[in-house]
């Protein structure tokens, strides 16, 4: 039976009326729960919706998140030396303070997708962190000072972690490996004494693929056999291009050109080439890249020198589509801008973000690793 409620008439006389009952939330269908949480596209919106209650968190998996685009750390946030962080979300506009006391007195970089980079200068403890998560995977002590990005596949399937320097560990391994670079046919020293340097890393398939800096070769390696399986010559362009990116969208890797304005760090303009393999007998054959002038209702995020991610508009259709939205540091003592290329009129734009931003990020993630890699 509803409540009841006692109503006084100007006669004073008395009258009772029963109200309706209160609806039980935890009653509504979980396929509609579940259906409601896909289109939440705030993370917080998204967890306070699991927290109803337990009926409802039984209905959303953390896998159904709504697909997301990254958290950009704030440029010289020292925050994280107080044991928080702070990050502004591409996708909300919105700026985020994330408790993580594990981060105090760390080195904090990116990317890793959904893990940042976590490195302790003194101890030389390396890890993979999840700021949202809380998650943290060990990685093998650093031989040395690791300043350099590092690679992962982006759901950890392979379990190898690769640096721009050939270093690479599996998950759960006491200490790094080098790779042994003088099998690679293609190897060469830019300058005596100097380490060897790769841009562009990317796990796909199974395989990492490496763009050599000094050649403009992108390296195919097996990373489990410490093999090389094949090599992509360097586009054929009139300009060597200042940095290039390795990304992987709609099945396809494309390889990102940025060419820079003389004697500046401000790109110019961007080329795009899709990877095209032949086959053989079931081995790869004249591997090439095919520059392409249009990627369509895609749009493409250059966050780092050596990382990139691709997006759908059909999942944000605030972003514009056939476009790539990069970050640029003009000064050295100044955080990092945030600008949209257009493919089809060739043109760059700055876009308005409420704070200085770095270069470091990570794409929000609820999801666990469920083994534990240590061996």
């Amino acid at each position: 039976m509803g409540k009841r409620q006692i109503l006084y008439s100007k006669n004073k006389t008395l009258s009772v009326t029963h109200l309706p009952k209160e609806p039980d939330w935890s009653d509504l269908p979980p396929e509609l729960i579940s259906l409601i949480s896909r289109k939440l596209i705030d993370i917080f919106d998204f967890v306070r919706l699991r927290a109803i209650c337990k009926t409802w968190r039984s209905a959303v998996q953390t896998s159904d998140l709504a697909p997301q685009l990254p958290w950009i750390m704030e440029y010289s946030d020292q925050s994280f030396e107080k044991g928080y962080m702070r990050f502004y979300s591409l996708l909300t506009g919105k700026i985020h303070d994330v408790n993580f006391p594990q981060v105090i007195q760390k080195f904090i970089t990116g990317s890793a997708y959904k893990y940042l980079f976590s490195y302790d200068m003194q101890t030389r403890e390396c890890s993979l962190v999840n700021p949202l998560t809380k998650e943290e995977i060990s990685l093998p002590p650093a031989p040395a000072n690791i300043w350099y990005p590092i690679c992962v596949p982006p759901d950890l399937s392979s379990r190898y972690v690769v640096t721009t320097d050939l270093l690479f560990c599996k998950l759960g391994d006491l200490e790094w490996t080098r790779m042994q670079e003088e099998s690679f046919p293609h190897y060469r020293i830019d300058r005596p004494g100097l380490k060897k340097f790769y841009d562009g890393l990317l796990f796909y398939d199974g395989l990492c693929y490496a763009s050599d800096r000094g050649t403009g070769s992108t390296v195919v390696i097996n990373i489990a056999t410490q093999t090389v399986i094949f090599v992509v010559p360097r586009p054929k362009s009139e300009l060597r291009e200042q940095f290039a990116y390795l990304i992987v969208s709609a099945g396809e890797i494309l390889r990102v050109c940025q060419y820079n304005k003389r004697y500046q760090q401000e790109p110019s303009y961007f080329d795009i080439y899709r990877l095209q393999l032949g086959n053989r007998d079931g081995k790869v054959i004249n591997p090439c890249w095919i520059k392409i002038d249009n990627i369509s209702h895609r749009f493409l995020f250059l966050l780092h020198r050596e990382h990139g991610c691709a997006f759908r508009v059909d999942d944000f259709p605030e972003f514009i589509g056939n476009s790539i939205y990069f970050l640029i540091n003009r000064n050295i003592n100044e955080g990092y801008k945030l600008f949209r290329y257009n493919m089809k009129d060739r043109k760059i734009e700055a876009l308005q973000v409420p704070v200085e931003l770095d270069s470091s990020w990570f794409i929000p993630s609820l999801c666990k690793q469920s083994s534990n890699y240590r061996s």
